[in-house]
Order: structure tokens, then C-alpha cells, then sequence
């Protein structure tokens, strides 16, 4: 059932990418990326991010799948003010042995958060998150696309459960669940 559902959202998001970036290029010069979310801490969170950047606004679309159902999950966009690349942080990045990787563990892979993709959605009752917003003007600056380029970033989904104490799991809307780096562009239209 699982595989059928996140099947089927795998579909979804490609036909909504075709969709957005036509729609897009009738508008202007259109660059497309896009970000695979993969599993981190073990939350079975995966997904996709669909970027599309226009001149003067950037549309960020994200579909999460297995995020904790009725609970609420930020989603940031990070990188690093210098341009270095943002990455993924792997499971090495548990500097204190705890099992779990958590967002102070994370930064010095993935940056700092650059953009809060806001409002934040409590995920479904089947663990779903789709979000879609177009941004501009101070929150497309907070990017610095002037300078660094979208794919030097890393797109992070936050909450999930964890263990602080032995036997007991608490929700940290903080614990970062799903994180993809930024790619492309896939599609450019002018």
C-alpha cells in the first residue's frame, strides 16, 4: 500500500512539474530545479521539492511523504552566506554519540536556515505535506541569488520523534526528518 501511495506522489509531483514550468515560461525566462528529499534520523520521511525561479520570484513546491501525521513540520531552505555547498548531513554528523543527528549537528553541512518556507503545515492525517508558495522582494533576497546560486543550497524538513532520555520519545519540531539538496537547473525556458 505504501509503495502504491508514494507511487502515485511520485507521479503527482512529475506532472505538476510540467505543469508549473510551462505555466512558468509563458511568463519570461524560467530556470527549474529541484530537490529529492531522503530520510534522515531514520523518520522514513522522503519526498521532492520543485523550484522554479523566475526574474524577480522563485515558486517552491514541496510534497513530503511520511512525516508524523497532525503534528507540525518546518521546512527551511539552508546555505551557507559564502556560497560554500550546502550538503545533506550524513549520520557521521552525530558528534554526541546520541543516534540521532540533530539541527545544531546539522548546520555545519547543510548552512544555516536562509529562508523559512512559511506557513508551516501540520502533515496530514496519512503523513502528507504538500505546501506551495512564490516568494519575493526581502524574502527572495535572504538568499542572496545575486551572488550564490540556488543549487549551493540544501532544502530541510523538520519534526519528528526522538529518544532524549532511554525509553522515552518526545516530538521535536526542530529534529530535521528529510533533506535534499538543491539541483539544476533540469528545464530553462526563455
Amino acid at each position: 500500500m505504501k509503495g502504491k501511495v508514494f507511487l502515485t506522489l511520485v507521479l503527482v509531483v512529475v506532472l505538476l512539474l510540467t505543469v508549473t514550468a510551462s505555466a512558468f515560461a509563458r511568463g519570461g525566462n524560467v530556470s527549474t530545479y529541484r530537490a529529492s528529499l531522503v530520510e534522515l534520523n531514520g523518520s522514513g520521511v522522503t519526498g521532492m521539492v520543485a523550484i522554479t525561479m523566475l526574474p524577480g520570484q522563485l515558486k517552491v513546491s514541496v510534497w513530503a511523504y511520511g512525516t508524523v501525521p497532525r503534528k507540525p513540520h518546518q521546512q527551511h531552505i539552508h546555505g551557507f552566506a559564502d556560497g560554500s555547498q550546502a550538503t545533506v548531513p550524513p549520520p557521521e554528523a552525530d558528534t554526541n554519540g546520541d543516534g540521532f543527528v540533530s539541527l545544531a549537528e546539522a548546520v555545519p553541512y547543510s548552512g544555516p536556515v536562509l529562508l523559512a518556507l512559511t506557513p508551516y503545515r501540520s502533515a496530514k492525517r496519512a503523513g502528507f505535506i504538500v505546501f506551495t508558495r512564490v516568494y519575493r522582494g526581502a524574502d527572495l533576497a535572504k538568499l542572496n541569488l545575486g551572488d550564490v546560486t540556488i543549487n549551493r543550497r540544501v532544502v530541510m524538513i523538520h519534526g519528528g520523534y526522538w529518544a532524549p532520555v532511554y525509553g522515552t520519545m518526545e516530538y521535536d519540531e526542530m529534529l530535521p526528518v528529510a533533506a535534499g539538496r538543491i539541483v539544476g537547473p533540469i528545464g530553462k525556458s526563455h
